[in-house]
Parts: structure tokens; C-alpha cells; sequence
């Protein structure tokens, strides 16, 4: 029975003479067996710089055992003799688990026949070294081919390997956080992160990515836990209406590809602070922006319209029932695939728009145009031209007669339905 986690030793006599416990978190390897030649039992300490490990009798001697954190991958023992805290961390829950119950049962001197117990030998470097948690791969030679990745892995760089496809094996590799797979030759990203639940920083950037797929954003463990996205110098030419469905996105970058315009929900983006779009197609931004409070914003090098035109018509056009279907599935959030829909009611839905209440809309609409200034929305703007302006133009949209009449009567108000 042997469990690998991070152990703190405490001596619970120091405090009583005035001194610090001076120990700090190691790798540990921990055991319960016996020693050749005896029936007690023993719980083994194995660590880098002591692999023959310290020893403590079980039996009548464990004084209790702190689990009320065990899900957490920490506990605590309690040893009589010497007196000491045994204090584990980052341990695999459910091996913790059944170390404990081994554990208990061998303090109370139970039978243990059934269990298949250590044998009490020296730890080897591989068990007792600290995990390697960074790798970073910058040629083809360094790329592991018939060798796995390291499996405790929290940050993994792979450039420069001519990446067509992401790899499985890193799609396994549990405790990543952060993943940078940027200069390599990506055409498509995979739609399954579900075996990564900790990862909060993407980077993606100088690939040859031209679509990112709606289940990309739609995973729940992204929607969670991405905190930074670098798509730049890619060629997108359409980021998806769901990568506003990222809640705790906090960095987005999509710099150098050939947007045409911004998702119309981004204001949802309630965590964002920092957006950089520099070098796009972009003409106007949608009126959701006004909604971000941004830290910092670098939209600079797109050709952002000079001429703007606020006329609205007198008539709101008829809606149709297929506006009302799509309103309705936006509204209620109904997830859907190419497998439920036809395609052309996938791209239909995927271009909707946000109308200044804050209702969706599509085609059954009107539009117009104002001037935002950048410095409403975030405290360091960058020019967007070599003129220095930091005006763009802000293309909104009005989804019902209702809210055409409300437009009109003040078009500087911003209401929600």
C-alpha cells in the first residue's frame, strides 16, 4: 500500500521550547508494510534526500487522523511516538482514501490478510522525485514519440513542431493550466477539454487557424476556467457568437487576422480587461462594447469607417416566424449542433446581433451608427490610426417597433427589456 504525495513533517515538542518547526513540503513516497523478519506494522516516509526512509509503528500509536479535508487531496496524522504531524497534500483522493482506511485499520490492530501490504525497501529516485510540472518543446527532435508527457504537467510549450492537429496525450494531462501551442501549422482545434478541468491560459498564436468551432467555447470546463485566449496572426476571418459564452475570460487577443467584425454579444464578456484586435478588417464595433469596462484596449490598424450615416427608417419591417424561433432559442440559451439543424439555420442563428435593449435580433431589424470613444469603456486606449483617433464607429441595432420609438425619443439612453 503506498501513496505519493507532498508531506509536511511537524514535531509537535518545538513549540514547547520556544522554536519553529523549520520543515518544509517535500515529495513524498508513503508506505504501510512490514519489515522482514517482524509482524509489526509499519507507516515508511520516503523522500529525495532520505530514500531509506523514516519509519513509525502503526499500531496503538497513530493518536488520530484529521480527514475532514480529504477530498482536497490533504490529511493529517497524528503520531504518538516521536510526536509528530504528518500533514499530506496533493494527494490522489481516492488513494488517500484507502490509505487512511489501511491506516486506521492497522492502528487498531486489525487483520489485514486481505490486503496487499509494501514491502518495506528503499524508494526509488523515480518515486520520490519531485514531478516535473514545466516542459517546453521548441524543435521536432524535443517532441516525445514514444515516450508519454510528463503526467503532474501544469505548464506545456510546444512551437515550432509543425503541430497539424493538437495532440490526444495532451488533451490527458489533468493538472495543465496553462497550454501555448503557438508557430506551429494548427488548421483545427479539438472540441473535447473535458479532461483538462484546470486549464485558464490558451495560447495560440502564428498558426494557420481559419474557423474556431462553437464546442470549443461551449465546453464547460473552459467556460469556467479560461482566463486568457491568444488567437493572433492566425487567418479568422469570424470568431464565434459562443466565445462570449467564456465568463471568466479575462485576456483575449486576436490580433493580425482578417476579422471583419467583432461577436455583436462581447459585452458579455463581464470578466474581460484587456482586449487587443490590432491589424484586422474591422469597420464598426457592435454595440455591445459599451457594456465592458476594460483595463486596456488596442484596436489599432483597422479600417474603421469615417463616413457615418444615422439615418433610421419610418417602417419597422414584419417579423417573421423564424426571427421569432431564433430570438427565442438566443434568449433561452438552447444549445444546438449541425446533427439537430440544417447548416443554413446554424450560420442563421450564428449571425445574431444585440439589439440596445438587450434582446437579440437577426435579420427582422434596423440598424444605425455612432461615434464611441474608446476612453468610455477603458482606462488605456491606443490610436486606431496614425492620426491618433480614439473614436470608432459603433454599429447598433433595434429589434422592435417599440424600441425604434424609444430610440427616437432619446438615442443617447441605453435600456434593458
Amino acid at each position: 500500500m503506498r501513496l505519493t504525495c507532498n508531506v509536511e513533517v511537524l514535531n509537535r515538542m518545538l513549540p514547547t521550547v520556544n522554536m519553529k518547526n523549520k520543515s518544509k513540503s517535500a515529495h513524498t513516497q508513503l508506505s504501510i508494510g512490514k519489515k522482514p523478519g517482524s509482524e509489526n506494522l509499519f507507516l515508511m516516509m520516503c523522500t529525495a534526500k532520505d530514500r531509506n526512509g523514516a519509519k513509525f509503528v502503526i499500531k496503538d500509536n497513530i493518536e488520530q487522523v484529521f480527514a475532514r479535508f480529504v477530498s482536497e487531496g490533504k490529511a493529517t496524522i497524528r503520531v504518538k511516538e516521536p510526536p509528530q504531524d504528518i500533514s499530506i497534500s496533493k494527494a490522489d483522493t481516492l488513494q488517500l482514501k484507502n490509505f487512511l482506511s489501511v491506516l486506521r485499520l492497522g492502528a487498531q490492530g486489525k487483520s489485514l490478510d486481505n490486503i496487499t501490504l509494501s514491502r518495506l525497501a528503499p524508494a526509488s529516485s523515480k518515486n520520490v522525485e519531485k514531478p516535473k510540472t514545466r516542459l517546453i518543446i521548441n524543435s521536432r527532435k524535443e517532441y516525445p514519440l514514444t515516450t508519454n508527457f510528463p503526467s503532474r504537467l501544469e505548464f506545456l510549450q510546444v512551437s515550432q513542431c509543425r503541430l497539424k492537429k493538437v495532440d490526444s496525450r495532451i488533451l490527458k494531462l489533468h493538472h495543465l493550466v496553462e497550454l501555448n501551442l503557438s508557430e506551429n501549422v494548427l488548421e483545427i482545434l479539438p472540441e473535447d477539454f473535458s479532461n483538462v478541468p484546470n486549464l485558464s491560459s490558451v495560447t495560440l498564436a502564428h498558426n494557420n487557424l481559419n474557423i474556431i468551432s462553437p464546442k470549443f467555447c461551449l465546453q464547460s470546463t473552459l467556460q469556467n476556467t479560461l482566463r486568457f485566449l491568444d488567437l493572433g496572426q492566425n487567418q479568422l476571418e469570424i470568431l464565434p457568437l459562443q466565445i462570449c459564452e467564456l465568463q471568466c475570460l479575462v485576456t483575449l487577443k486576436i490580433d493580425n487576422n482578417q476579422l471583419k467584425y467583432l461577436p455583436p454579444t462581447i459585452g458579455r464578456l463581464k470578466c474581460l480587461k484587456y482586449l487587443s484586435a490590432v491589424g484586422n478588417k474591422i469597420e464598426t464595433l457592435p454595440a455591445s462594447m459599451t457594456q465592458l469596462q476594460l483595463e486596456t484596449i488596442d484596436l489599432y490598424g483597422n479600417p474603421f469607417l469615417q463616413d457615418i450615416h444615422n439615418s433610421l427608417p419610418d417602417r419597422f419591417p414584419d417579423i417573421t416566424l423564424m426571427e421569432c424561433c431564433a430570438r427565442s432559442i438566443r434568449k433561452h440559451r438552447v444549445k444546438y449542433t449541425e446533427e439537430d439543424l440544417h447548416s443554413h439555420l446554424c450560420r442563421y442563428l450564428d449571425s445574431a446581433r444585440l439589439c440596445w435593449c438587450g434582446g437579440f435580433c437577426f435579420r427582422c431589424s434596423v440598424n444605425f451608427t455612432t461615434n464611441l470613444s474608446l476612453s468610455r469603456i477603458a482606462h488605456t486606449v491606443s490610436a486606431v490610426d496614425q492620426l491618433g483617433r480614439t473614436e470608432v464607429p459603433l454599429m447598433s441595432f433595434l429589434c422592435s417597433p417599440q424600441c425604434l420609438s424609444r430610440f427616437q425619443k432619446n438615442p443617447y439612453a441605453y435600456w434593458k427589456k
